[in-house]
């Protein structure tokens, strides 16, 4: 393609330009893409979004145009701006047509047909909006003329880079957000991995990596993501807002459920099959999929007749999600011309069927006892049943099916299908249709893997708490295998059977054990991270219990007793109703647990919150409630969230610790197909190992130092030695996390006290190199939580910070230096250091220094690459410290501001200046006046319009093109942050 011509820069620096062209987008250069979108201030790419407005809505007025395109510019670049930027792509947006006297639907795409659309890429693609500080994307992706998705391309070469793209976006939400106003998508590629997800609020949870098979090149992936009409699909189907915690957000579906949703819509178009089950596990993000599949089918209304989706969900998920952000996906839906009724009564159901509703229905499962055959017989009904494993159990499965008989009933479940009687009816009612029993499956495995969920360890509470294994067989396996067990209420049904096994549990010194253990090992294990716990009691007389007995170990306030309320409690159980949560602070209790810096700490529960609720802090579960099968790992899966501090920290697995004693044989507790659950949940000792195996190998891989010079010379001679190229830099940093990750687990213990020297010291020497090669320095650079308590404690007497100083950046600091002992590259390093610092302490001399900081790191890298020694590169930053004395030398014989100054510094040896014979202290004299007449330009957009068009006047002699020029360099020096 000789267009390809057009891009070259691009494509050498950002290859994903070139992957894009080959699909079919068209690339522009940052220059022409400036043009078009009228500077560096503005973000459309107003010809293109005017020439498909005119087309795609030829009723539209050339006022009408003008005037949609500034409603559109006009959105805040907020999270809701963002939402109301893709409506108006979704085509959800309507104009007056004066010409029909009507409002009428405005069409910005045209996704039935890709080709009748305008498919742009660009890239190094900046913005400076009137009084903000300005950004750069890397990448941009428009469709006609509107951004859509906003790159940043990392070096492979470095770590961390998912997460330093993501607090690159979270930056620009701070500094730029305009950058981000319109942007649907964030992708982030380092031409290894490719991640995406979504602008605003974006954390490493909400990023998925793009996934292909090994034999995939990057390039498949940057196609396989941007074909364009896939793109268009993502554009118009895969992006969901709703509202978490008061809180408004937004997310992009993944591969497996975009796959789950066309499986199911293909299957409610087969006349010849009607049922499908789809197993996607627990915090894979089930419930957007079969609301997306709903809201699908019921806006074709010609491909499915206006047909009618029947949500059956059980009481739990319905006082839980529905009552949260689902309203708000729900509400989506209506401003769709989506009708949605909630069936609260059989009633209310009965009339809904009979009326020939066409719509979304919302019923619990046992709205449809007694409900009457053959209610409705057409077959463009499309029944989805949430937790299907335990919503179909008994005769309510068999009232719903004969209700509607020629309805298409897909089941969706978020734990495998179980080796048990119930298990396998439950395949055979939705499974017996696809050859493999699901029409789509998402394994625990798969979702670990792709870090949708994270793996979960257990370990046995110490002997004399857990139950005996013959007592726990005879009063728990054996009534459970009975009875069956598929939710919790059929779960608490078989534990009232077991007096005696109850008893035990929740008899008083058992009790202060228990809560003594847990006191403990959360104030040493848990706390120090951060995160969170449930405690899960056998019922809610013990869960009242562990509240009283807690609240003499830690304070009050750390815990809540979370349970179901019975009016006979206040005479039958006391305690029970004195402990009982109001139904306003129970809302409150399950919003601030979510919150790392909020009570309460713990949760006790029995009943509620362990299915449905999402709290991606809760990292330990003290399990002291015997389950099994689906209520068991739907109980455990509370700890399986991903979730990312502030500080960039991530959790790295799930805890359970386990007092009953379950899940010591872990087939008898989980009877599912093995590869079905392999992985699921394995003991901590396993850890333990891989533990021992990596210390021991760091050790001899990163340690010694070699013979010769004291321990400071030896430290040197490592970090800017062995770690000066960024390689071996990124290896150490990732091998050193891997064990840093681990000893946060696992400590304390006391399988650990003798690593403790060995790994303090590669904790020191991680913190030494980081700082040795970073802008900035902090003593424990980004150590963990417990690690860095280690290390802190005596960080300055073992040498950590000893080769990482600040210097001053000038010649005689410089020439002093020369003369110390060390390493020539730990000065580089240092003196550059030392330059960044002033940049950042000396806003007024920022202008001036950044080129000067600009050319010491192409200096930096070429030392790093061995393309040049300490020494060389000494003698290179002591030319650029003659430039910087200089500089502040001229500073002062001028007399000027600084901000005066910086104008001056950039002018002075301006080509056009020189030829034009105007005098750069003359105007840079002209420019402090202009300053002292508008002090607020730099917050203000009217006086920065004034002092633009101020700065022309001095500049009338020189050609157009270089006297905008000249006005944007200045503005650039005497405005910037």
């Amino acid at each position: 393609m000789s267009d390809l011509k057009i891009s070259e820069a691009g494509t050498v620096q950002f290859p994903m330009v070139k992957h894009a062209v080959e699909i079919g987008w068209t690339p522009l250069t940052p220059e022409v893409a400036k043009q078009k979108r009228g500077g560096e201030a503005g973000m459309l790419l107003r010809d293109e979004l005017e020439a498909k407005l005119s087309e795609f809505n030829p009723w539209l007025s050339a006022e009408a145009l003008r005037s949609i395109i500034e409603t559109l510019d006009a959105i805040p670049a907020t999270v809701d701006g963002n939402r109301e930027m893709l409506m108006w792509l979704r085509g959800e947006r309507g104009w007056y047509d004066e010409a029909e006297k009507r409002h009428r639907r405005v069409q910005l795409i045209d996704f039935g047909n890709p080709d009748a659309n305008e498919f742009h890429v660009s890239w190094e693609w900046t913005l400076k909006p009137p009084a903000r500080k300005g950004n750069r994307a890397d990448v941009m992706f428009l469709i006609n003329g509107v951004p859509v998705c906003i790159v940043e391309h990392k070096n492979p070469k470095d770590g961390d880079a998912i997460e330093r793209g993501i607090k690159q976006l979270r930056r620009y939400e701070i500094e730029t957000p305009e950058l981000i106003g319109a942007p649907q998508i964030f992708n982030v590629t380092h031409l290894l991995d490719y991640w995406y997800g979504v602008t605003w609020n974006a954390t490493r949870r909400d990023m998925a990596r793009w996934k292909q098979t090994p034999d995939e090149a990057y390039r498949f992936a940057v196609q396989a993501f941007f074909e364009r009409t896939d793109f268009l699909r993502t554009v118009q189907h895969w992006i969901l807002f709703y509202v978490q915690d008061g809180e408004t957000r937004k997310s992009i579906l993944r591969q497996h459920q975009r796959r789950a949703i066309d499986a199911i819509v293909a299957r409610c178009a087969d006349p010849t099959k009607n049922r499908g089950l789809v197993w996607h596990t627990q915090g894979s993000g089930k419930t957007f999929t079969l609301l997306t599949a709903a809201k699908l089918i019921l806006e074709q209304k010609e491909r499915f007749q206006s047909g009618t989706v029947i949500l059956v969900v059980d009481r739990t998920e319905l006082e839980g999600q529905l009552k949260g952000w689902v309203e708000r996906v729900l509400g989506e839906m209506q401003n769709q011309d989506i009708a949605i009724k909630r069936a609260n009564t059989k009633a209310e159901l009965q009339q809904l069927l009979d009326a020939d509703f066409r719509g979304l229905i919302i019923a619990m499962i046992h709205k449809f006892e007694a409900i009457r055959k053959d209610s409705s017989i057409r077959d463009n009904i499309y029944v989805f049943i949430d937790e299907a494993h335990r919503s179909v159990a008994k005769d309510l499965g068999t009232y719903l099916m004969a209700s509607v008989p020629n309805a298409t009933i897909i089941g969706f479940t978020g734990t495998p299908i179980a080796n048990t009687e119930q298990g396998t009816g439950t395949f055979k009612i939705f499974g017996t249709e696809d050859e493999a029993g699901f029409l789509d499956k998402y394994s625990i495995k798969e979702s670990i893997a792709d870090e949708t969920t994270l793996p979960i360890k257990h370990v046995l509470a110490p002997s004399e708490m857990t139950v005996p294994v013959d007592r726990l067989d005879k009063e728990f396996f054996e009534l459970a295998a009975a009875e069956g067990v598929t939710d919790i209420d059929e779960l608490n049904k078989v534990l009232d059977r077991a007096v005696g096994l109850r008893a035990f549990l929740k008899a008083d010194d058992r009790v202060a054990k228990v809560a003594a253990f847990v006191a403990e090992h959360f104030r040493e294990n848990v706390l120090p991270l951060g995160y969170k716990a449930f405690v899960v009691a056998v019922d809610r007389e013990a869960c009242a219990k562990y509240k009283q007995a807690l609240d003499k170990l830690l304070p009050p306030e750390w815990t809540e007793a979370v349970y179901t309320e019975n009016a006979a409690d206040v005479v039958d159980r006391p305690l029970v109703a004195q402990l009982q949560l109001s139904d306003e602070r129970e809302e409150d209790v399950r919003l601030l647990f979510k919150k790392a810096d909020k009570e309460p700490k713990i949760l006790i529960v029995t009943d509620k919150l362990l299915t449905g609720y999402d709290a991606p802090l809760l990292y330990c579960l003290y399990l002291d409630k015997p389950m099994r099968d689906h209520v068991l790992l739907q109980a455990v899966a509370r700890v399986n969230r991903p979730y990312v501090d502030k500080e960039g920290i991530r959790k790295q697995v799930g805890l359970v610790i386990d007092f009953v004693g379950v899940l010591r044989e872990l087939k008898k507790a989980l009877q599912f197909d093995s590869s079905d659950v392999d992985g699921v949940i394995e003991d901590l000792d396993l850890l333990m190992k891989d533990f021992l195996e990596k210390i021991a190998k760091a050790s001899v891989d990163y340690l010694d130092a070699g013979e010769g010079g004291d321990a400071d010379e030896r430290l040197e001679r490592l970090v800017y030695g062995r770690f000066l190229q960024p390689e071996p830099r990124k290896a150490f940093f990732e091998a050193y996390k891997d064990i840093e990750n681990l000893w946060e687990i696992l400590s304390p213990s006391k399988e650990l006290v003798d690593h403790i020297g060995t790994f303090k010291r590669l904790a020191q020497l991680y913190a030494t190199v980081r700082n040795a090669y970073a802008d900035k320095i902090g003593f424990v650079a980004d150590l963990a939580y417990k690690t860095r308590q280690l290390v802190e404690q005596n960080a300055t007497q073992d040498g950590l910070g000893l080769l990482t100083k600040s210097v001053t950046f000038d010649v005689k600091t410089l020439e002093t230096l020369r003369l110390d002992k060390g390493s020539d590259e730990g000065k580089v390093f240092n003196l550059v250091r030392g330059l960044q610092k002033e940049i950042d302490e000396s806003a007024d001399a920022a202008p001036v220094l950044q080129p000067l900081k600009d050319r010491a790191e192409r200096i930096l890298k070429d030392l790093e690459n061995r393309n040049t020694t300490g020494l060389a590169a000494m003698d290179l930053l002591a030319a650029l410290a003659v430039e910087k004395d200089a500089a502040s030398q001229a500073a002062k014989d001028t007399g000027l501001t600084p901000k005066a100054f910086a104008a001056f510094w950039a002018l002075q040896d301006n080509p056009a200046m020189k030829k034009s014979g105007l005098d750069a202290l003359e105007l840079a004299k002209e420019i402090e006046k202009l300053l002292a007449r508008f002090p607020n330009a730099q917050v203000n957009p009217d006086e920065q319009r004034q002092l633009r068009a101020s700065l022309y006047r001095p500049l009338i002699s020189l050609p157009n093109e270089a006297r905008a020029h000249l006005v944007d360099l200045i503005i650039v020096n005497v405005l910037s942050q």
